[in-house]
Protein backbone atom coordinates (compact mmCIF):
# COMPACT_ATOMS: atom_id res chain seq x y z
CA UNK A 1 0.00 0.00 0.00
CA UNK A 2 1.18 3.50 -0.39
CA UNK A 3 1.36 5.33 2.73
CA UNK A 4 -0.92 8.53 2.85
CA UNK A 5 0.90 11.78 2.36
CA UNK A 6 1.29 13.80 5.75
CA UNK A 7 -1.03 17.03 5.05
CA UNK A 8 0.68 19.29 7.49
CA UNK A 9 2.89 21.60 6.11
CA UNK A 10 5.24 21.34 8.81
CA UNK A 11 8.61 18.66 9.27
CA UNK A 12 9.90 18.59 5.56
CA UNK A 13 11.22 20.79 2.78
CA UNK A 14 10.36 21.88 -0.35
CA UNK A 15 9.96 18.84 -2.79
CA UNK A 16 10.78 16.41 -0.38
CA UNK A 17 12.47 13.03 -1.73
CA UNK A 18 9.77 11.11 0.56
CA UNK A 19 10.58 7.58 0.24
CA UNK A 20 9.00 6.12 -2.99
CA UNK A 21 9.16 2.59 -4.40
CA UNK A 22 9.74 2.33 -8.05
CA UNK A 23 9.60 -1.31 -9.97
CA UNK A 24 12.30 -1.91 -12.67
CA UNK A 25 12.14 -4.93 -15.07
CA UNK A 26 15.40 -6.14 -16.90
CA UNK A 27 19.02 -5.75 -15.70
CA UNK A 28 20.36 -4.92 -19.30
CA UNK A 29 22.42 -2.27 -20.14
CA UNK A 30 19.04 -0.42 -19.21
CA UNK A 31 18.95 -1.95 -16.19
CA UNK A 32 22.36 -0.44 -15.20
CA UNK A 33 21.91 2.56 -16.62
CA UNK A 34 18.76 2.80 -14.51
CA UNK A 35 20.58 1.94 -11.12
CA UNK A 36 23.17 4.31 -11.89
CA UNK A 37 20.72 7.46 -12.49
CA UNK A 38 18.94 6.41 -9.23
CA UNK A 39 21.97 6.00 -7.47
CA UNK A 40 22.70 9.79 -8.83
CA UNK A 41 19.62 11.51 -8.69
CA UNK A 42 17.29 9.38 -6.64
CA UNK A 43 17.46 10.08 -2.75
CA UNK A 44 14.50 8.70 -0.86
CA UNK A 45 13.81 6.50 -3.78
CA UNK A 46 13.66 2.41 -2.76
CA UNK A 47 14.49 0.99 -6.54
CA UNK A 48 13.80 -2.97 -7.44
CA UNK A 49 14.68 -4.02 -10.47
CA UNK A 50 13.61 -8.01 -11.50
CA UNK A 51 15.57 -10.26 -13.74
CA UNK A 52 14.62 -12.97 -14.93
CA UNK A 53 18.29 -14.36 -16.02
CA UNK A 54 20.89 -15.37 -13.37
CA UNK A 55 22.94 -12.82 -14.05
CA UNK A 56 23.15 -8.94 -15.66
CA UNK A 57 23.66 -8.38 -19.33
CA UNK A 58 20.64 -9.28 -20.73
CA UNK A 59 20.29 -9.75 -24.39
CA UNK A 60 24.40 -10.37 -24.42
CA UNK A 61 24.05 -13.23 -21.48
CA UNK A 62 21.28 -14.78 -23.92
CA UNK A 63 23.09 -15.01 -27.37
CA UNK A 64 25.73 -17.01 -27.11
CA UNK A 65 25.39 -18.19 -30.69
CA UNK A 66 28.98 -18.38 -33.00
CA UNK A 67 29.45 -15.10 -34.23
CA UNK A 68 27.44 -13.30 -32.12
CA UNK A 69 28.22 -9.03 -32.56
CA UNK A 70 26.98 -5.92 -31.78
CA UNK A 71 25.98 -4.05 -35.01
CA UNK A 72 27.61 -0.94 -33.72
CA UNK A 73 31.57 -0.05 -33.29
CA UNK A 74 32.09 -1.01 -30.08
CA UNK A 75 33.13 2.28 -28.54
CA UNK A 76 29.85 3.78 -29.94
CA UNK A 77 28.11 1.19 -28.10
CA UNK A 78 28.19 2.08 -24.33
CA UNK A 79 26.50 4.35 -21.83
CA UNK A 80 27.24 8.01 -21.99
CA UNK A 81 29.09 8.18 -18.49
CA UNK A 82 30.63 4.76 -18.66
CA UNK A 83 33.46 4.62 -21.65
CA UNK A 84 35.60 1.09 -21.30
CA UNK A 85 39.04 0.42 -22.80
CA UNK A 86 38.39 -3.17 -22.60
CA UNK A 87 37.54 -3.37 -26.27
CA UNK A 88 39.08 -6.15 -27.99
CA UNK A 89 38.37 -5.14 -31.61
CA UNK A 90 36.69 -2.35 -33.68
CA UNK A 91 33.15 -4.27 -34.15
CA UNK A 92 32.43 -6.13 -30.54
CA UNK A 93 31.89 -9.68 -30.11
CA UNK A 94 29.01 -10.20 -28.20
CA UNK A 95 31.38 -11.72 -25.15
CA UNK A 96 33.02 -8.38 -25.00
CA UNK A 97 29.59 -6.58 -24.92
CA UNK A 98 28.67 -8.58 -21.59
CA UNK A 99 32.08 -7.78 -20.02
CA UNK A 100 31.09 -4.73 -20.91
CA UNK A 101 27.61 -4.98 -19.31
CA UNK A 102 29.68 -6.66 -16.04
CA UNK A 103 32.22 -3.67 -15.66
CA UNK A 104 29.39 -0.84 -15.94
CA UNK A 105 27.22 -2.76 -13.64
CA UNK A 106 30.53 -2.63 -11.28
CA UNK A 107 30.79 0.91 -11.39
CA UNK A 108 26.53 1.12 -9.73
CA UNK A 109 24.27 -0.72 -7.05
CA UNK A 110 22.35 -2.94 -9.39
CA UNK A 111 23.30 -5.83 -7.86
CA UNK A 112 22.34 -4.99 -4.61
CA UNK A 113 18.43 -3.61 -5.91
CA UNK A 114 18.22 -7.06 -7.67
CA UNK A 115 16.89 -10.22 -7.54
CA UNK A 116 17.89 -12.22 -10.54
CA UNK A 117 15.96 -15.56 -11.63
CA UNK A 118 12.63 -13.94 -11.29
CA UNK A 119 10.15 -13.62 -14.14
CA UNK A 120 7.48 -10.95 -14.00
CA UNK A 121 4.40 -13.19 -14.93
CA UNK A 122 1.46 -10.00 -14.85
CA UNK A 123 1.53 -6.78 -13.36
CA UNK A 124 -1.87 -4.55 -12.49
CA UNK A 125 -2.80 -1.10 -11.39
CA UNK A 126 -4.98 -0.69 -8.23
CA UNK A 127 -6.94 2.25 -8.56
CA UNK A 128 -7.69 2.14 -5.15
CA UNK A 129 -3.86 1.85 -3.70
CA UNK A 130 -2.29 4.05 -6.70
CA UNK A 131 -0.23 1.45 -7.38
CA UNK A 132 1.21 -1.38 -9.62
CA UNK A 133 0.73 -5.02 -7.93
CA UNK A 134 3.02 -7.15 -9.94
CA UNK A 135 3.06 -11.40 -10.07
CA UNK A 136 6.53 -12.71 -9.89
CA UNK A 137 8.05 -16.22 -10.19
CA UNK A 138 11.41 -17.70 -9.08
CA UNK A 139 12.72 -19.18 -12.72
CA UNK A 140 14.50 -22.07 -10.25
CA UNK A 141 11.54 -22.89 -8.22
CA UNK A 142 8.80 -22.07 -9.41
CA UNK A 143 7.79 -20.16 -6.55
CA UNK A 144 5.30 -16.79 -6.49
CA UNK A 145 4.68 -13.96 -5.31
CA UNK A 146 3.68 -10.42 -5.74
CA UNK A 147 5.29 -7.04 -4.80
CA UNK A 148 3.71 -3.63 -5.31
CA UNK A 149 4.81 -0.11 -6.00
CA UNK A 150 3.35 3.42 -7.39
CA UNK A 151 5.99 3.22 -10.25
CA UNK A 152 6.58 0.10 -13.20
CA UNK A 153 9.11 1.20 -15.64
CA UNK A 154 9.59 -2.03 -18.31
CA UNK A 155 13.02 -2.43 -19.22
CA UNK A 156 13.11 -5.70 -20.77
CA UNK A 157 13.70 -4.59 -24.08
CA UNK A 158 12.06 -5.29 -27.23
CA UNK A 159 14.11 -8.21 -28.71
CA UNK A 160 13.85 -10.48 -25.43
CA UNK A 161 11.48 -12.93 -26.76
CA UNK A 162 12.68 -15.32 -29.39
CA UNK A 163 9.99 -16.04 -31.58
CA UNK A 164 9.75 -19.60 -32.78
CA UNK A 165 7.50 -20.53 -35.91
CA UNK A 166 4.18 -22.57 -35.61
CA UNK A 167 4.68 -25.47 -38.31
CA UNK A 168 2.79 -28.43 -38.16
CA UNK A 169 5.58 -31.56 -37.16
CA UNK A 170 8.02 -29.46 -35.16
CA UNK A 171 8.17 -31.56 -32.77
CA UNK A 172 8.39 -35.00 -34.32
CA UNK A 173 12.14 -33.53 -36.02
CA UNK A 174 14.73 -36.17 -34.57
CA UNK A 175 17.75 -34.38 -34.85
CA UNK A 176 18.38 -31.05 -32.77
CA UNK A 177 16.37 -28.26 -33.13
CA UNK A 178 16.81 -24.75 -31.26
CA UNK A 179 16.59 -21.29 -31.83
CA UNK A 180 19.70 -18.93 -31.97
CA UNK A 181 19.20 -16.89 -29.01
CA UNK A 182 19.40 -20.10 -27.11
CA UNK A 183 21.86 -21.52 -28.49
CA UNK A 184 23.88 -22.75 -25.22
CA UNK A 185 27.20 -22.43 -25.76
CA UNK A 186 26.89 -25.00 -28.66
CA UNK A 187 30.01 -25.94 -30.29
CA UNK A 188 30.53 -25.22 -34.15
CA UNK A 189 32.43 -28.74 -33.98
CA UNK A 190 29.06 -30.06 -32.85
CA UNK A 191 27.79 -29.33 -36.43
CA UNK A 192 30.84 -30.77 -37.89
CA UNK A 193 30.15 -32.97 -41.48
CA UNK A 194 26.46 -32.65 -40.91
CA UNK A 195 23.52 -31.03 -42.65
CA UNK A 196 22.33 -28.04 -40.99
CA UNK A 197 19.32 -25.68 -41.76
CA UNK A 198 19.68 -22.39 -40.96
CA UNK A 199 16.35 -20.98 -41.51
CA UNK A 200 16.17 -16.58 -41.80
CA UNK A 201 18.35 -14.10 -43.14
CA UNK A 202 18.59 -11.16 -40.68
CA UNK A 203 22.10 -9.72 -39.36
CA UNK A 204 21.93 -12.78 -36.98
CA UNK A 205 22.17 -15.56 -39.75
CA UNK A 206 24.49 -13.48 -41.48
CA UNK A 207 26.87 -14.09 -38.36
CA UNK A 208 26.06 -17.41 -38.04
CA UNK A 209 26.92 -18.97 -41.31
CA UNK A 210 30.31 -17.98 -41.78
CA UNK A 211 31.16 -19.65 -38.28
CA UNK A 212 29.41 -22.81 -38.93
CA UNK A 213 30.05 -22.86 -43.03
CA UNK A 214 33.59 -24.38 -42.51
CA UNK A 215 32.63 -27.37 -40.01
CA UNK A 216 29.45 -28.83 -41.70
CA UNK A 217 29.10 -31.05 -44.31
CA UNK A 218 26.44 -28.91 -45.95
CA UNK A 219 24.61 -25.67 -44.88
CA UNK A 220 21.23 -24.41 -46.43
CA UNK A 221 20.17 -20.88 -46.26
CA UNK A 222 16.57 -20.36 -45.97
CA UNK A 223 15.85 -16.71 -47.24
CA UNK A 224 12.20 -16.09 -47.78
CA UNK A 225 12.66 -12.38 -48.34
CA UNK A 226 15.63 -10.53 -50.16
CA UNK A 227 17.93 -8.74 -47.75
CA UNK A 228 20.61 -5.65 -48.56
CA UNK A 229 23.90 -7.40 -46.81
CA UNK A 230 26.46 -4.03 -45.63
CA UNK A 231 29.48 -3.19 -44.20
CA UNK A 232 30.05 -2.67 -40.94
CA UNK A 233 29.11 0.51 -39.95
CA UNK A 234 32.11 3.81 -39.40
CA UNK A 235 34.03 2.69 -42.20
CA UNK A 236 35.35 6.34 -42.41
CA UNK A 237 36.33 6.17 -38.26
CA UNK A 238 38.29 2.86 -38.94
CA UNK A 239 40.52 4.06 -42.16
CA UNK A 240 41.19 7.20 -40.22
CA UNK A 241 42.20 5.63 -37.08
CA UNK A 242 44.48 2.80 -38.35
CA UNK A 243 45.31 4.44 -41.37
CA UNK A 244 43.87 2.11 -43.66
CA UNK A 245 43.19 2.07 -47.59
CA UNK A 246 39.12 4.11 -47.35
CA UNK A 247 37.98 1.58 -49.95
CA UNK A 248 39.81 -1.44 -48.12
CA UNK A 249 38.22 -0.28 -45.01
CA UNK A 250 34.65 -0.12 -46.87
CA UNK A 251 34.33 -3.12 -48.78
CA UNK A 252 37.18 -5.45 -47.83
CA UNK A 253 36.28 -9.16 -45.89
CA UNK A 254 39.60 -8.70 -44.59
CA UNK A 255 39.50 -8.39 -41.01
CA UNK A 256 42.33 -6.18 -40.54
CA UNK A 257 39.92 -3.60 -42.42
CA UNK A 258 36.83 -4.39 -41.69
CA UNK A 259 36.98 -5.59 -37.82
CA UNK A 260 40.31 -4.05 -36.67
CA UNK A 261 42.09 -4.74 -33.25
CA UNK A 262 42.90 -2.29 -30.68
CA UNK A 263 46.20 -3.00 -29.68
CA UNK A 264 48.19 -3.11 -25.69
CA UNK A 265 48.61 0.51 -26.37
CA UNK A 266 45.51 1.40 -27.72
CA UNK A 267 43.75 0.07 -24.89
CA UNK A 268 46.53 1.75 -22.26
CA UNK A 269 45.51 5.49 -24.01
CA UNK A 270 42.10 4.85 -23.71
CA UNK A 271 42.07 4.02 -19.96
CA UNK A 272 44.61 6.60 -18.89
CA UNK A 273 44.02 9.32 -21.49
CA UNK A 274 40.35 11.25 -21.36
CA UNK A 275 40.95 13.03 -24.20
CA UNK A 276 41.79 9.93 -26.51
CA UNK A 277 38.96 8.17 -25.44
CA UNK A 278 36.52 10.80 -25.79
CA UNK A 279 37.63 11.74 -29.31
CA UNK A 280 37.30 8.29 -30.48
CA UNK A 281 33.79 7.94 -29.20
CA UNK A 282 32.80 11.20 -30.56
CA UNK A 283 34.16 10.03 -34.14
CA UNK A 284 32.00 6.95 -34.38
CA UNK A 285 28.94 8.70 -32.91
CA UNK A 286 29.06 11.25 -35.11
CA UNK A 287 29.73 9.24 -38.56
CA UNK A 288 26.77 7.18 -37.59
CA UNK A 289 24.45 10.22 -36.48
CA UNK A 290 25.39 12.67 -39.65
CA UNK A 291 24.31 9.79 -41.89
CA UNK A 292 20.60 10.30 -40.90
CA UNK A 293 21.01 13.95 -40.33
CA UNK A 294 22.25 14.14 -44.01
CA UNK A 295 19.10 11.45 -44.95
CA UNK A 296 20.12 7.84 -45.25
CA UNK A 297 16.65 6.99 -44.84
CA UNK A 298 14.43 9.50 -47.18
CA UNK A 299 13.73 8.45 -49.95
CA UNK A 300 14.13 11.44 -51.91
CA UNK A 301 17.94 12.43 -50.53
CA UNK A 302 21.11 12.00 -52.31
CA UNK A 303 22.76 10.41 -49.27
CA UNK A 304 20.14 7.27 -49.60
CA UNK A 305 20.78 7.50 -53.27
CA UNK A 306 24.75 7.51 -52.81
CA UNK A 307 24.66 4.82 -50.24
CA UNK A 308 22.38 2.73 -51.91
CA UNK A 309 24.86 3.00 -55.14
CA UNK A 310 28.06 1.97 -53.51
CA UNK A 311 26.77 -0.99 -51.98
CA UNK A 312 24.80 -2.08 -55.18
CA UNK A 313 28.70 -1.68 -56.71
CA UNK A 314 29.83 -3.51 -53.66
CA UNK A 315 27.55 -6.70 -53.94
CA UNK A 316 27.31 -6.89 -58.05
CA UNK A 317 31.97 -7.11 -57.08
CA UNK A 318 31.37 -9.67 -54.43
CA UNK A 319 29.03 -12.19 -56.34
CA UNK A 320 30.39 -11.82 -59.75
CA UNK A 321 30.57 -15.08 -59.85
CA UNK A 322 27.51 -15.82 -58.59
CA UNK A 323 25.01 -13.14 -60.66
CA UNK A 324 22.01 -16.11 -59.93
CA UNK A 325 22.35 -14.56 -55.81
CA UNK A 326 22.39 -11.11 -56.94
CA UNK A 327 18.53 -10.38 -57.12
CA UNK A 328 18.34 -11.98 -53.60
CA UNK A 329 20.87 -9.54 -52.22
CA UNK A 330 20.14 -6.10 -54.37
CA UNK A 331 16.41 -5.98 -53.38
CA UNK A 332 13.63 -3.44 -55.32
CA UNK A 333 13.33 -1.43 -52.10
CA UNK A 334 15.95 1.05 -50.66
CA UNK A 335 18.44 1.03 -47.91
CA UNK A 336 16.74 1.17 -44.74
CA UNK A 337 13.54 -0.21 -45.66
CA UNK A 338 14.37 -3.20 -43.16
CA UNK A 339 16.53 -3.23 -40.37
CA UNK A 340 20.65 -3.05 -42.28
CA UNK A 341 22.33 -6.04 -41.84
CA UNK A 342 26.13 -5.26 -41.56
CA UNK A 343 28.34 -8.59 -41.68
CA UNK A 344 32.08 -9.66 -42.81
CA UNK A 345 32.21 -12.89 -44.20
CA UNK A 346 29.27 -13.53 -45.29
CA UNK A 347 29.41 -13.24 -49.16
CA UNK A 348 32.02 -15.66 -49.42
CA UNK A 349 30.39 -18.20 -46.98
CA UNK A 350 26.80 -18.15 -48.73
CA UNK A 351 28.93 -18.86 -52.06
CA UNK A 352 30.88 -21.36 -50.68
CA UNK A 353 30.46 -25.32 -52.07
CA UNK A 354 29.10 -26.82 -48.95
CA UNK A 355 26.21 -24.05 -48.78
CA UNK A 356 23.23 -23.30 -51.07
CA UNK A 357 20.26 -20.28 -50.69
CA UNK A 358 17.12 -21.69 -50.20
CA UNK A 359 14.44 -19.72 -51.53
CA UNK A 360 11.12 -20.33 -49.85
CA UNK A 361 9.88 -20.19 -46.45
CA UNK A 362 9.20 -23.73 -44.60
CA UNK A 363 5.67 -24.50 -44.25
CA UNK A 364 6.34 -28.14 -42.25
CA UNK A 365 9.03 -30.22 -40.20
CA UNK A 366 8.69 -33.83 -39.69
CA UNK A 367 11.26 -36.52 -38.31
CA UNK A 368 13.99 -36.14 -40.94
CA UNK A 369 13.85 -32.45 -41.99
CA UNK A 370 11.94 -29.46 -43.32
CA UNK A 371 9.39 -28.85 -46.25
CA UNK A 372 9.37 -25.86 -47.86
CA UNK A 373 6.58 -23.82 -49.96
CA UNK A 374 8.46 -24.87 -53.10
CA UNK A 375 7.32 -28.38 -52.49
CA UNK A 376 10.33 -30.12 -51.70
CA UNK A 377 11.38 -32.06 -48.62
CA UNK A 378 14.84 -31.92 -47.59
CA UNK A 379 16.56 -33.89 -44.80
CA UNK A 380 18.79 -32.52 -42.03
CA UNK A 381 20.27 -33.48 -39.05
CA UNK A 382 20.51 -30.28 -37.31
CA UNK A 383 18.04 -27.11 -37.63
CA UNK A 384 18.81 -23.64 -36.13
CA UNK A 385 15.87 -21.31 -36.19
CA UNK A 386 16.94 -17.55 -36.42
CA UNK A 387 13.38 -16.43 -36.61
CA UNK A 388 13.78 -13.41 -34.76
CA UNK A 389 11.99 -12.01 -31.82
CA UNK A 390 8.38 -11.11 -31.18
CA UNK A 391 8.84 -7.27 -32.23
CA UNK A 392 4.62 -6.51 -31.15
CA UNK A 393 6.01 -4.46 -28.29
CA UNK A 394 3.42 -6.35 -26.18
CA UNK A 395 5.05 -7.06 -22.88
CA UNK A 396 5.74 -11.04 -22.16
CA UNK A 397 3.83 -10.76 -19.39
CA UNK A 398 0.29 -9.25 -18.99
CA UNK A 399 -0.06 -5.90 -18.35
CA UNK A 400 -3.91 -4.64 -16.88
CA UNK A 401 -4.17 -0.91 -16.05
CA UNK A 402 -6.66 1.42 -15.98
CA UNK A 403 -10.01 0.73 -15.82
CA UNK A 404 -9.20 -2.99 -16.72
CA UNK A 405 -7.38 -2.18 -20.08
CA UNK A 406 -4.76 -4.26 -21.18
CA UNK A 407 -1.72 -2.36 -22.72
CA UNK A 408 -2.13 -1.16 -26.51
CA UNK A 409 -6.19 -1.40 -26.65
CA UNK A 410 -6.11 -0.27 -29.59
CA UNK A 411 -2.66 -1.30 -31.60
CA UNK A 412 1.05 -1.08 -30.39
CA UNK A 413 0.54 2.59 -30.29
CA UNK A 414 2.29 5.40 -27.39
CA UNK A 415 3.00 9.09 -26.92
CA UNK A 416 7.16 9.46 -27.20
CA UNK A 417 8.16 5.36 -27.36
CA UNK A 418 7.34 5.46 -23.50
CA UNK A 419 3.56 6.46 -22.47
CA UNK A 420 0.81 4.24 -22.91
CA UNK A 421 -3.02 5.59 -22.68
CA UNK A 422 -4.40 3.95 -19.50
CA UNK A 423 -1.29 3.15 -18.24
CA UNK A 424 -0.62 5.56 -15.12
CA UNK A 425 2.80 5.57 -13.00
CA UNK A 426 3.92 2.71 -16.00
CA UNK A 427 6.58 3.69 -18.28
CA UNK A 428 8.39 1.56 -21.11
CA UNK A 429 11.91 1.82 -22.73
CA UNK A 430 11.91 1.27 -26.15
CA UNK A 431 7.88 1.05 -26.78
CA UNK A 432 6.47 2.15 -29.77
CA UNK A 433 7.72 4.31 -31.90
CA UNK A 434 11.01 3.53 -30.29
CA UNK A 435 14.17 5.73 -32.19
CA UNK A 436 15.68 2.73 -34.01
CA UNK A 437 18.16 3.18 -37.51
CA UNK A 438 17.82 6.46 -36.67
CA UNK A 439 21.59 7.17 -34.94
CA UNK A 440 22.82 6.47 -31.70
CA UNK A 441 20.47 3.81 -30.80
CA UNK A 442 21.64 3.00 -27.46
CA UNK A 443 21.98 6.81 -26.36
CA UNK A 444 18.52 7.30 -27.75
CA UNK A 445 17.48 4.13 -24.93
CA UNK A 446 19.51 6.16 -22.35
CA UNK A 447 17.97 9.55 -22.92
CA UNK A 448 14.12 7.72 -22.72
CA UNK A 449 15.11 6.33 -19.46
CA UNK A 450 16.03 9.76 -18.74
CA UNK A 451 13.29 11.17 -19.33
CA UNK A 452 11.05 8.62 -17.37
CA UNK A 453 12.74 9.40 -14.61
CA UNK A 454 11.77 13.35 -14.39
CA UNK A 455 8.62 12.30 -14.11
CA UNK A 456 9.23 9.79 -11.36
CA UNK A 457 10.58 12.75 -9.22
CA UNK A 458 8.27 14.73 -10.08
CA UNK A 459 5.55 11.98 -8.84
CA UNK A 460 8.08 11.44 -5.34
CA UNK A 461 8.91 15.46 -5.28
CA UNK A 462 5.71 17.38 -6.19
CA UNK A 463 3.37 14.51 -4.22
CA UNK A 464 1.61 13.38 -7.19
CA UNK A 465 -0.44 10.32 -6.57
CA UNK A 466 -0.26 9.23 -10.71
CA UNK A 467 0.32 10.48 -14.09
CA UNK A 468 -1.05 9.44 -17.04
CA UNK A 469 -0.93 10.35 -20.73
CA UNK A 470 -4.29 11.92 -22.22
CA UNK A 471 -5.33 9.02 -24.81
CA UNK A 472 -5.69 12.08 -27.30
CA UNK A 473 -2.29 12.81 -27.01
CA UNK A 474 -0.91 9.30 -28.06
CA UNK A 475 -3.59 9.36 -31.11
CA UNK A 476 -2.07 12.46 -32.71
CA UNK A 477 1.64 11.94 -31.95
CA UNK A 478 0.66 8.78 -33.75
CA UNK A 479 -0.70 10.52 -36.50
CA UNK A 480 1.74 12.91 -36.65
CA UNK A 481 4.81 9.79 -36.92
CA UNK A 482 2.85 8.07 -39.09
CA UNK A 483 2.62 11.27 -41.61
CA UNK A 484 6.54 11.99 -41.22
CA UNK A 485 7.12 8.16 -42.16
CA UNK A 486 5.63 8.09 -45.20
CA UNK A 487 9.08 10.28 -46.63
CA UNK A 488 11.29 7.43 -45.40
CA UNK A 489 11.97 4.13 -47.07
CA UNK A 490 10.70 2.24 -44.06
CA UNK A 491 6.92 2.05 -45.32
CA UNK A 492 8.59 0.60 -48.78
CA UNK A 493 6.76 -3.22 -49.37
CA UNK A 494 9.59 -5.17 -47.43
CA UNK A 495 9.26 -8.29 -44.62
CA UNK A 496 10.28 -6.00 -41.59
CA UNK A 497 10.12 -6.38 -38.10
CA UNK A 498 9.88 -2.59 -38.18
CA UNK A 499 6.14 -3.51 -39.53
CA UNK A 500 6.04 -6.70 -37.18
CA UNK A 501 7.34 -8.84 -39.63
CA UNK A 502 4.91 -7.43 -42.56
CA UNK A 503 5.42 -5.88 -45.46
CA UNK A 504 3.00 -3.41 -45.83
CA UNK A 505 2.12 -2.59 -42.53
CA UNK A 506 2.50 0.16 -40.41
CA UNK A 507 5.67 1.33 -39.15
CA UNK A 508 5.91 1.32 -35.51
CA UNK A 509 9.28 0.64 -34.62
CA UNK A 510 10.80 3.93 -35.89
CA UNK A 511 10.97 7.29 -34.11
CA UNK A 512 9.94 10.28 -36.45
CA UNK A 513 13.23 11.81 -36.63
CA UNK A 514 16.67 11.58 -36.25
CA UNK A 515 18.39 10.29 -32.54
CA UNK A 516 19.12 13.83 -32.03
CA UNK A 517 15.56 15.25 -32.76
CA UNK A 518 14.50 11.98 -30.30
CA UNK A 519 16.84 13.60 -27.57
CA UNK A 520 15.59 17.17 -27.91
CA UNK A 521 12.05 16.00 -28.08
CA UNK A 522 12.55 14.27 -24.28
CA UNK A 523 14.64 17.04 -22.87
CA UNK A 524 11.55 19.11 -21.53
CA UNK A 525 8.62 16.88 -20.80
CA UNK A 526 5.32 19.05 -21.69
CA UNK A 527 3.32 17.74 -18.62
CA UNK A 528 0.59 19.78 -20.09
CA UNK A 529 -0.17 16.24 -22.39
CA UNK A 530 -0.57 14.26 -19.21
CA UNK A 531 -3.32 13.92 -16.44
CA UNK A 532 -1.70 14.60 -13.09
CA UNK A 533 -3.75 13.04 -9.95
CA UNK A 534 -3.08 14.37 -6.64
CA UNK A 535 -3.91 12.35 -3.51
CA UNK A 536 -7.66 13.12 -2.79
CA UNK A 537 -6.74 14.81 1.06
CA UNK A 538 -4.12 17.29 -0.89
CA UNK A 539 -6.63 18.21 -4.19
CA UNK A 540 -7.79 21.56 -2.90
CA UNK A 541 -7.47 24.45 0.03
CA UNK A 542 -4.16 25.01 1.48
CA UNK A 543 -3.21 21.16 1.07
CA UNK A 544 -2.85 21.25 -2.36
CA UNK A 545 0.62 22.48 -1.70
CA UNK A 546 1.60 20.95 0.64
CA UNK A 547 4.91 19.85 -1.82
CA UNK A 548 6.11 23.42 -0.73
CA UNK A 549 6.78 22.16 2.96
CA UNK A 550 8.24 24.04 5.71
CA UNK A 551 9.43 26.77 4.20
CA UNK A 552 12.79 25.73 3.79
CA UNK A 553 14.82 23.83 1.34
CA UNK A 554 16.92 20.59 1.49
CA UNK A 555 20.10 22.34 1.23
CA UNK A 556 19.45 25.12 4.41
CA UNK A 557 18.17 21.66 6.65
CA UNK A 558 20.95 20.13 5.86
CA UNK A 559 23.27 22.93 6.70
CA UNK A 560 25.06 23.23 3.32
CA UNK A 561 25.56 25.83 0.93
CA UNK A 562 23.64 29.19 1.48
CA UNK A 563 24.68 30.89 -1.30
CA UNK A 564 24.59 28.10 -4.05
CA UNK A 565 23.20 30.24 -6.78
CA UNK A 566 26.13 32.55 -6.94
CA UNK A 567 28.83 31.57 -9.58
CA UNK A 568 32.41 32.24 -9.83
CA UNK A 569 33.14 34.42 -12.17
CA UNK A 570 36.42 36.96 -13.29
CA UNK A 571 34.63 40.30 -12.83
CA UNK A 572 37.35 40.89 -15.49
CA UNK A 573 36.01 38.85 -18.25
CA UNK A 574 32.16 39.03 -17.70
CA UNK A 575 30.53 37.08 -20.95
CA UNK A 576 26.72 36.48 -20.98
CA UNK A 577 25.99 32.88 -21.97
CA UNK A 578 24.73 32.12 -25.01
CA UNK A 579 22.14 29.97 -26.77
CA UNK A 580 25.00 27.14 -27.01
CA UNK A 581 26.05 27.26 -23.30
CA UNK A 582 25.07 23.73 -21.83
CA UNK A 583 22.47 23.25 -18.78
CA UNK A 584 24.38 20.86 -16.39
CA UNK A 585 22.66 17.46 -16.20
CA UNK A 586 22.35 17.66 -12.50
CA UNK A 587 20.17 20.80 -12.81
CA UNK A 588 17.18 18.94 -14.69
CA UNK A 589 17.13 16.50 -11.62
CA UNK A 590 17.99 18.23 -8.20
CA UNK A 591 14.65 20.46 -8.17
Amino acid sequence: MVSEPQTTREGHPIRECRPYKVIFIGAGLLGIHFAARIQQYGPGIEAVVYERNPEVGGTWYNNTYPGVACDVPSHGYTLSWCPWGGWRRFQAPGEDCQRYALFAASKTNIRDITRFNTRVLSAKWDENAAEWTVELEDVNTGDKWTDSAPVLINGSGVLSKPKLPDLPGMDKFKGRQFHSAVWNKTPTSDFKGKRVALVGAGSTSLQILPEIQSEAGHVDQYIRSETWVVTPFGADVRAQFWDLDPVQAFTSDDPAFSNPEYSVEHKDKFANDPAFIHKHRKDILNSTNKMFADGLTEISSDMRKQAEAMYTDMTKAKLSNRPDLLDLFLPKWSIGCRRLTPAVGYFNAITSDNVEAVRTSVVSVDETGLTGADGKHREYDAIIWSTGFDTTFYPSFSVTGRNNTSIYPVEARAYLTAHAEEMPNYFTVGGPGLMSFNGDYLGGLEKILDHILRFVFKLQRERYQSVCVKTDNVVDFTAYADEYLTRTVHGQSCSSWYKNGSRDGKVRAIWCGTSLHLYDALQQPRWEDFDWERYPHERAGAARFNWLGNGRTRSELAGGDFTWYIPEVNAGQVNVPTAEDKTPLHSLYDF
